[in-house]
C-alpha cells in the first residue's frame, strides 16, 4: 500500500511541475519570436497542445473567475488535478499489465 501511494506521489508531483512549468516555458520560447511570426511553428503547437493535455480537466478553469483562488491558491486545484492524473496513470498502468499477464497465460496454456 505504501508503495503504491508513493508512485502515485512521485506521478503526481512530476505532473504538478510539468503543469506549473509549460506555461511559462511556452511564454518564453514565444517571447524569443518576433511579434511579427505569420504562423505559429509546429513546436508551438506541440506545447500549447502539451498545456491542453497536462491542464484537463481543469482547464476549464479559466471560465471561472479568478478571484476563486487568488495568487498562490491557484496550485491547490492544479494539485488536485495532478492527483486525480497519478491516480487515474497508475491505475491504468495496473490494468494494463494485469490484461498483458492475463493474456500471457491464456496464450501459454496448452489445450489438448
Amino acid at each position: 500500500m505504501l508503495k503504491k501511494t508513493a508512485i502515485i506521489g512521485l506521478i503526481a508531483i512530476i505532473h504538478f511541475a510539468l503543469c506549473v512549468g509549460i506555461v511559462p516555458g511556452t511564454m518564453a520560447f514565444v517571447a524569443q519570436y518576433d511579434s511579427g511570426m505569420q504562423a505559429p511553428s509546429v513546436f508551438f503547437r506541440i506545447l500549447v497542445a502539451a498545456t491542453t493535455v497536462l491542464h484537463y480537466p481543469i482547464i476549464s478553469l479559466a471560465l471561472y473567475s479568478r478571484q476563486w483562488f487568488p495568487g498562490k491558491w491557484i496550485y491547490v486545484p492544479i494539485g488536485i488535478n495532478s492527483l486525480l492524473w497519478g491516480i487515474a496513470i497508475y491505475m491504468g498502468a495496473a490494468v494494463y499489465l494485469k490484461l498483458k499477464k492475463s493474456y500471457g497465460n491464456r496464450k501459454h496454456q496448452h489445450t489438448g
